[in-house]
């Protein structure tokens, strides 16, 4: 049976330097349990405020 282990907001694509997260295409990283556990992207935007209390894919601060 497929059960949904986790969901958080995740980018499709890592960004390039000095992007802003406003900028990125965002949709949500599935973890699944199925067998094997496995992940998938799902092309469904989360809100602004899901994308800013996410847990992971941080951008790391540019260096000055």
């Amino acid at each position: 049976m497929r059960e949904i282990l986790s969901k958080e907001p995740w980018w499709a694509r890592p960004p390039q330097p000095g992007q802003d997260e406003s900028q990125l295409e965002w949709g949500w990283l599935v973890h699944y349990s199925e067998g094997e556990p496995r992940f998938e992207f799902v092309h469904e935007r989360p809100t602004n405020e899901q994308i800013r209390q996410r847990k992971g894919c941080r951008i790391a601060p540019s260096p000055e």
